[in-house]
């Protein structure tokens, strides 16, 4: 083999021109779907890099009804860690931004709230210091201990070792520097990076919401080590045991609640449910470029055999085997594909970037690590081995069996190409065109799409308008405080030059992050079996509706008198509207929400609240003067021209209105 590939070497050194359009174009097909396979690794196969035994880990979600939700209740997160003989550990945590104050200079940096048993059921250990202790999560309030990414402690504190001990402050609150843990882990929320992690039992100092106690209170994101030797069939047979129990010991919180355990590619949180069906299909096309690719290299080897026929013929004359010129001819395919491969490796590691590119505009800390590690360049070289023996063996089987007579008498260049190289060459060019054809519809298609979403009806009009967002409760606001904040930041940013409209939102349409859900039971209705009423809400403020331009069908908009004195009121869009008073007038209907009877006083058009291809979703919405109120609410400023220019405004106009209650320097 070695004496074929000396032989094949020098014959290849002989046409470079010929070698170095074979390459670039394997390159191409070898490159791309490299990159692809480099992605996919990234968010399906590798989601959380820097954990122990991935494979062994699971997500736990909330199903109800036909509904499944992110997060699990930490009662029933407690209960679900009594099933120690088929999972060895749960943990829970949530994402959450804070304004963390060194030397008085704030910086807003994204972390997560976890259990204190979070660092050990996913085997991440400490680079310096210590992780969470076993009792770090008991006394609410009374563990301020904080552990730092690598990364963050590398930029914000020049990788010193005698932080460990030092005090900060997260939103104002006292908290104790105990551990630095490895670049390598970055959380448990698939491509996002944190960089920090505080206990649970901290959660209304660093997150400013959750409830420890209340089974109805479901906010956290929940993962399950699986025991060794136990699968996933195992554990899900015990969670549902688990979860009837919960049923019959809490009829209230877990009526029709059932635990479910999922992969990560099934996860409905984090980057997977976004990137991974549009990473599926681009590898499929991937591998159809490289079909394309292979036939294409194809057809070039036998237009080389066939001006090499005299050559092969003499050494079939001077006793050379068939076998022994298929595998010279399989050298040189080889030898072409080892080349492509590395050359497509080359264009992979520049093209890897690209996905974090793609990526919309977002206050998250998307992180999405794809690198050309160990398996990607194995992969790599795997499908340039196969990549060679497909388009090479076909070549060579044809090119091994000439007219030796007319081949040696002829002699000329292109002798003995007979009939069957010119049928093989036209099926390789048939096969070509139609893979080319396919993909060219499947683009056509794709545009076609995007043509299509950009003139989606999205129920709003999201152009010249300013999302921004508020973490005032993380800065001691009270309810009340907080709502004289906003009243006197909607008046300020009205007066600026250039805005039409202001107003304030717990969530926005088609953002990353989804809406809260709450329990909807209309008066006198009753519920069917498997009936899902948990609607997704928003919690708005007046003119939020002009502002996003979302049209009201019937009724009128919340105003400044809907407060806790007045009749708690809620808006409601025509799905919900149809689903539960078809051909009827909901204005001044009634229904159940959560422990409160509100009244609907209008209907707005159906918009899209998740994704722009999304079938007609129910959704409601309550005025954030009455009760159910989220200090942490978003803006929303509807401009004239470009909102771009309004952000230094918008930030001098928020300072300004936050100072009779805060002290110290403002966290921008």
């Amino acid at each position: 083999m070695l004496h074929d590939l000396r032989i094949a070497l020098r014959s290849l050194a002989k046409t470079p021109g010929f070698v170095a359009v074979v390459a670039l174009t394997l390159a191409l097909g070898i490159g791309t779907t490299t990159t692809v396979f480099c992605w996919l690794q990234s968010v399906w196969l590798n989601p959380l890099p820097g954990v122990a035994r991935q494979s062994e880990v699971r997500v736990l979600a909330t199903a109800h009804g036909g509904a499944l939700w992110h997060t699990v209740s930490p009662p029933d997160l407690r209960d679900a860690r009594e099933l120690k003989d088929v999972i060895a550990g749960i943990i829970g945590s949530q994402m959450t931004p804070a304004c963390l104050t060194v030397d008085g200079k704030p910086e807003w940096i994204y972390g997560q709230i976890a259990t204190a048993n979070y660092f050990e059921v996913l085997g991440v250990r400490a680079l310096h210091g210590r992780t969470f202790l076993p009792e770090e999560d008991r006394l609410p309030g009374g563990n301020n201990v904080l552990v730092l990414g690598e990364a963050y402690w590398r930029r914000r504190f020049a990788a010193d070792p005698a932080i460990i001990g030092r005090q900060v402050e997260i939103n104002r609150h006292a908290f104790t520097i105990v551990g630095i843990v490895p670049a390598a882990f970055r959380g448990t929320m698939s491509g996002l990076v944190f960089d920090f992690w505080a206990p649970v039992s901290m959660h209304h100092e660093v997150a400013n919401f959750g409830s420890l106690d209340n089974r109805w209170d479901r906010w956290l994101h929940t993962q399950a080590r699986l025991a060794p030797g136990v699968d996933e069939r195992q554990a899900q047979a015990a969670l549902d045991t688990l979860s009837t129990r919960l049923t019959t010991a809490y009829p209230d919180s877990n009526d029709q609640i059932r635990l479910r355990l999922l992969t990560f590619a099934q996860a409905p949180y984090g980057v997977q449910p976004v990137l991974l069906p549009a990473l599926r299909i681009l590898l499929i096309v991937c591998f159809g470029v490289l079909l394309i690719v292979a036939a294409n290299v194809a057809n070039l080897l036998l237009a080389r055999a066939s001006a090499r026929q005299r050559e092969i013929g003499i050494r079939l004359a001077v006793g050379a085997s068939r076998t022994q010129l298929v595998r010279l001819l399989l050298a040189e395919s080889l030898c072409l594909s080892v080349v492509g491969g590395a050359a497509g490796v080359l264009l992979a590691s520049w093209l890897i970037d690209l996905l974090g590119r793609w990526m919309p505009p977002t206050h998250l800390p998307i992180g999405i690590e794809a690198s050309l590690n160990l398996p990607t360049v194995a992969f790599a070289g795997g499908l340039s081995l196969v990549t060679g023996l497909v388009f090479g063996l076909v070549p060579a089987l044809q090119s091994t069996r000439p007219d030796l007579n007319r081949t040696l008498k002829e002699g000329g260049r292109g002798a003995g190409a007979g009939a069957g190289h010119h049928t093989l060459r036209r099926l390789l060019v048939v096969t070509e065109i139609a893979l080319a054809l396919m993909l060219l519809i499947s683009s056509a298609l794709c545009i076609r799409s995007v043509q299509q979403a950009e003139r989606a009806d999205l129920g709003m009009d999201p152009s010249n308008v300013l999302l921004a967002g508020l973490r005032i409760g993380m800065h001691g606001y009270t309810e009340d405080t907080g709502k004289v904040f906003y009243a006197r930041l909607q008046q300020r940013l009205a007066s600026l030059p250039g805005v039409v409209d202001a107003a304030l939102s717990s969530t926005f349409p088609l953002g990353l992050e989804r809406s809260g859900s709450r329990s909807f039971v209309p008066e006198g209705y009753v519920p069917r079996a498997n009936d899902d009423l948990s609607i997704p809400y928003a919690i708005v403020s007046p003119r939020y509706f002009s502002t996003m331009k979302i049209p009201l069908l019937d009724g009128r908009d919340f105003n400044d008198l809907d407060d806790e004195k007045a009749l708690p009121v809620a808006i409601i869009n025509e799905v919900l509207a149809k689903r539960f008073w078809p051909g009827l007038d909901p204005i001044g209907r009634k229904f159940r929400c959560g422990q409160r009877d509100l009244t609907v006083i209008a209907v707005t058009k159906t918009g899209k609240h998740y994704t722009i291809g999304e079938a007609p979703q129910p959704f409601f919405y309550t005025p954030y003067g009455q009760g159910v109120w989220d200090l942490n609410l978003g803006l929303c400023v509807r401009t004239i021209g470009d909102p771009a220019g309004l952000v230094a405004a918008l930030r001098r106009r928020s300072i300004n209105s936050t100072r009779p209650w805060r002290s110290g320097p403002p966290c921008p």
